[in-house]
């Protein structure tokens, strides 16, 4: 089709010359500036076509087609019940069912390692990976999983601290790093409850050292994982003022989300389809079992502690929560974290929302088979 544009302009371009034969001699310089333009729109269309087609290239008409159809889905993972999902997934051969075959990776840094490709799938923290989608990092989110995660601890004998206001002047821990999901929750947090973050000293603590520093009044407060939580929970030395898992105003939103490399998504969609799908029953396994679910992760070194607190734990997250919940709870954040300032606030709500939200697993994709 190239080559008959160009040949078709060549040929109109001669025939001009023939027709206007008797003026050639003050024309030629016109004639051959107009031939120049006009081949060079032809070429300038065919580039645009050319990068057309090789988009639809990605865009097959089968799953079997898909460029990484029949080869390992490499999935980001660790033994967080966060991932229980995608975990139980693997174990009861969902994948398999599904036709794929899954590389488990563990990766010291999940976010890079998506953006990057060297995983395809992981399930995170919306608290953690959003900020860096918006500043470019190459993923979208996808499949909502559950609520839950983090809450705002103290120690159970500071009666006098009963909510966030109460810790203004104080300190607050974050066990995974400035600007990380503890952080970003904390903010949350404050901002809901229309508390100056700049009231509150925020202290990176790790984590086996922040009972400690609990005790030793180096910090009053810590935002933690509700896992890591449990077991001093169960011993009553600290409590929660503030929560992802139970509060209100929270207790509806996807804490944790499938979160895919963006050119595999656009790439390969059928069968990101065909993963999440398989996610998302893992999800339901884990909301219907919660014993037997802790059962096989423990099984295959996949979750920590006590069985019977893990499974509490378990039974406290949401897994009904849908994609549309997973959109509801997106926008939310991005409405928060512009308010704070951590994600830039020249895009509109629903622009970011188009850019990183690509909701799967119930169907959003049509799966061809030959």
């Amino acid at each position: 089709m190239k080559n008959n544009k160009l040949l078709a302009v060549l040929l109109l371009g001669g025939l001009t010359l023939v027709g206007c034969g008797n003026n050639a001699n003050n024309q030629t310089t016109d004639q051959a500036n107009t031939q120049t333009e006009t081949k060079n729109e032809v070429e300038k269309e065919n580039k645009t076509e050319n990068k057309t087609e090789d988009k639809n290239v990605a865009k097959a008409q089968s799953l079997e087609e898909e460029p990484r159809y029949n080869t390992p889905i490499k999935m980001g993972f660790d033994g967080d019940l966060c991932m229980a999902g995608q975990n139980l997934a693997e174990i009861n051969g969902y994948f398999k069912d599904k036709g794929i075959d899954i590389e488990f990776i563990n990766t010291q840094n999940g976010k890079d390692a998506l953006s990057t490709g060297q995983i395809d799938v992981m399930t995170g923290e919306f608290g953690s990976l959003i900020v860096p989608a918006t500043k470019g990092l190459n993923y979208v989110f996808s499949t909502a999983s559950h609520s839950g995660c983090k809450s705002l601890y103290v120690l159970n004998k500071n009666t006098d601290l009963q909510e966030t206001s109460d810790l203004a002047g104080k300190s607050v821990a974050v066990t995974n790093g400035i600007g990380n999901s503890g952080h970003n929750t904390l903010l949350r947090f404050l901002n809901h409850d229309d508390v100056n973050p700049k009231d509150i000293k925020v202290k990176p603590v790790e984590k086996s050292a922040v009972i400690q520093s609990l005790e030793k009044g180096e910090i009053q407060g810590a935002v933690l994982d509700d896992q890591f939580a449990q077991e001093f929970l169960q011993k009553d030395i600290i409590r929660p003022i503030r929560s992802l898992t139970s509060d209100e105003d929270f207790g509806k939103e996807v804490c944790c989300v499938a979160a895919f490399n963006k050119d595999f998504v656009e790439n390969n969609p059928m069968l990101a389809e065909l993963v999440a799908e398989a996610i998302d029953e893992g999800n339901t396994f884990a909301a219907e079992n919660p014993e037997e679910s802790i059962k096989l992760l423990q099984d295959k070194n996949l979750a920590e502690g006590d069985p019977e607190v893990a499974t509490d734990l378990l039974k406290s997250y949401d897994y009904s929560l849908t994609n549309e919940d997973g959109e509801t709870t997106i926008r939310s954040y991005f409405d928060d974290y512009k308010e704070l300032g951590l994600i830039p606030a020249n895009k509109s709500t629903d622009e970011l929302v188009e850019q990183l939200w690509r909701p799967l697993g119930n169907g959003e994709v049509d799966v061809v088979r030959k």
